[in-house]
């Protein structure tokens, strides 16, 4: 695990996703294979939707082309938690994040499914993301502000600035190469305005506009570029576990100890 590891009863976790992109499995656009994975699966999500998307593909000198894309959506009762299953990819999203183990033990039991259906593709990509929106007991107008609850190294940019005048906004993107395929995309943002995370699926517990930061982790391996790794539970698991650390240790570094108060449930 990484260091100063803690779970939070007021964590700021907005949405917490764990996607498998794969080739593309013919089985998956037959219903009956994904009428027996819904089936393995209802007793942790026992109501399912059907899902239609369109994708708008654009060729140089052709007319536009649009392909249809059907997948299906499984729920738990309360719609905090969702399965999307389409033909190239598995997804799980939730607005009511327990712990890393209740995310993987979800996302493996639906691999395991999906492999008990003959469902067997080539891995593209596994990624785990979280996304933070913090948000404090007190009045924040100048952007400089966060620096109670935020790391000073995601703020000390600002003194470049002029004094005089406040900071509205600001954001950041990297992205750190962990080696063997691995990845870190790390976003930041100050912002003030509606929540960014608006899930289509999920309930989420509605939000007033007003300032709030960003964190946004995305940890993945990408599997391109080598030979063809066929999906089961034990890649993603792997995978998944492998990722966690690097989100999670920027998370704590990212935040001080006010906000680790707050997060806690206690007076700041």
């Amino acid at each position: 695990m990484y260091p100063n590891r803690e779970v939070f009863p007021n964590a700021p976790l907005a949405l917490v996703a764990a996607e498998i992109r794969f080739t593309d499995a013919a089985r998956l656009r037959q219903q009956q294979t994904k009428d027996d994975v819904t089936i393995a699966l209802e007793e942790r999500f026992p109501f399912a939707e059907p899902l239609q998307r369109a994708d708008l593909s654009l060729t140089l000198g052709s007319p536009p082309q649009i392909q249809e894309r059907l997948g299906v959506v499984l729920k738990n009762a309360s719609s905090t938690e969702t399965l999307t299953i389409m033909s190239e990819s598995l997804t799980y999203e939730t607005t009511a994040y327990g712990s890393f183990d209740e995310v993987l033990e979800a996302v493996v039991a639906a691999c395991d499914a999906l492999v008990a259906a003959k469902v067997r593709p080539a891995v593209q990509r596994v990624g785990l993301r979280y996304i933070d929106e913090l948000r404090v007991p007190e009045p924040i107008t100048d952007v400089r502000q966060w620096g109670k609850w935020i790391n000073d190294r995601l703020i000390g940019h600002l003194t470049v600035g002029p004094e005089d005048f406040p900071a509205t906004t600001t954001q950041s993107v990297s992205t750190y190469d962990l080696g063997d395929g691995k990845g870190l995309n790390f976003r930041f943002a100050a912002l003030n305005q509606g929540p960014i995370v608006v899930p289509q699926f999920l309930n989420r517990p509605p939000i007033e506009s007003g300032p709030f930061f960003v964190l946004d982790f995305d940890g993945f391996h990408d599997f391109s570029g080598q030979d063809a790794v066929p999906l089961s539970s034990a890649v993603v698991r792997e995978t998944l576990s492998t990722v966690h650390v690097p989100c999670g240790t920027a998370f704590q570094r990212s935040i001080t100890d006010e906000a680790r108060t707050l997060f806690r449930g206690a007076s700041s």
